[in-house]
């Protein structure tokens, strides 16, 4: 077979293999929020309430911590509404990020990093979590890293924690195809344009050997710890049949596609590895996010529950999901 039959060929074996990465976006709502007291209400672009119905206002307590929910792809912040119903009954206030996933992840990460420095001067030194999934988690790591040109975070006195869950940090395997110059030439363009098409302005940004993947920056100073949480999705099931026959996998990224070594040498890293589906970590219907839940009480980023509320919260999980 020629060279050019091979990336011929490649070009439709990409059509079939990048979905994975998504083929839709959504819009990023403007809110306006409240911080109580005398402080003037500011607007904020893609922070909202985790809600499926898009809330023109938003109530920030200054006086308590925040934690920050970033969507992956094909999912908005009414995705995660149960997981920050959880947080919440645990008296920790969560809001959520919307953005376009189609857009590149370099203009989604400014605009997650606006979105924090404007909530930041407001936050009394209470500490902020960033929670990213899947693509949300790529999104969250690059609004927090260094960056002299942008926007400065971290006010003096507060601290950033940040938890990803299920993310690509070394690419995505399906859209190698991608980074491809010589295929690009030899197919005068299309083989480019399809990735463009499936994935979006980021189609340059997901590939192994993107810039985004091989120099993924250093954390700004404010951040205390990024805890990543590499799913092992092999084996895994999202859906069954009335047989309990699994008819649709639960598998998007491996392992080896979510660990970076770069990231890794930060030693404010810390990599945990969870036996659970891309989908399953972060809860669906029927199914609770007990596993996550469990990790995240045990990494202090969620509060434990009391001993008098349990059967509460095991009531509450089961309404939820």
């Amino acid at each position: 077979m020629t060279d050019l039959a091979i990336m011929t060929r490649a070009v439709f074996v990409l059509g079939m293999l990048l979905p994975v990465v998504c083929a839709c976006g959504t819009a990023a709502p403007i809110a306006t929020v409240s911080f109580g007291g005398d402080v003037d209400t500011i607007e904020v672009a893609g922070i909202d309430e985790c809600d499926s119905e898009a809330s023109a206002e938003l109530s920030i307590d200054p006086d308590q911590p925040l934690v920050v929910i970033v969507h992956g792809c094909n999912a908005s912040g009414g995705r995660f509404r149960a997981l920050a119903q959880v947080f919440e009954a645990h008296d920790q206030q969560t809001v959520c990020f919307n953005y376009d996933d189609r857009e590149s992840m370099d203009e989604t990460s400014a605009e997650l990093r606006r979105a924090l420095v404007a909530l930041e001067e407001h936050m009394v030194s209470q500490p902020i979590t960033v929670l990213g999934h899947s693509q949300g988690g790529l999104v969250s790591r690059r609004a927090l890293i260094d960056r002299p040109s942008a926007e400065q975070l971290g006010e003096p006195g507060l601290k950033y924690r940040l938890v990803t869950v299920s993310s690509p940090f070394d690419g995505i395997a399906a859209s190698s195809h991608c980074s491809l110059i010589g295929m690009h030439i030899a197919t005068l363009g299309v083989s480019a344009l399809l990735c463009q098409l499936i994935a979006g302005d980021k189609w340059d940004e997901i590939h192994p050997d993107a810039t985004f993947m091989r120099q993924p920056g250093e954390l700004v100073g404010g951040v205390d710890e990024h805890l990543v949480i590499v799913t092992d999705e092999r084996n895994t099931c999202r859906r069954h049949d009335e047989d309990g026959e699994c008819v649709e996998d639960d598998f998007v990224f491996s392992v080896a596609e979510q660990r970076n070594e770069v990231i890794e040498q930060d030693e404010r890293v810390e990599d945990v590895d969870v036996k659970a589906g891309h989908v399953e970590i972060v809860g669906s219907a029927g199914e609770a996010p007990t596993k996550l839940i469990d990790l995240l009480q045990e990494k202090g980023v969620l509060a434990p529950t009391p001993e008098d509320q349990r059967e509460e919260i095991a009531a509450l999980l089961r309404t939820l999901f």
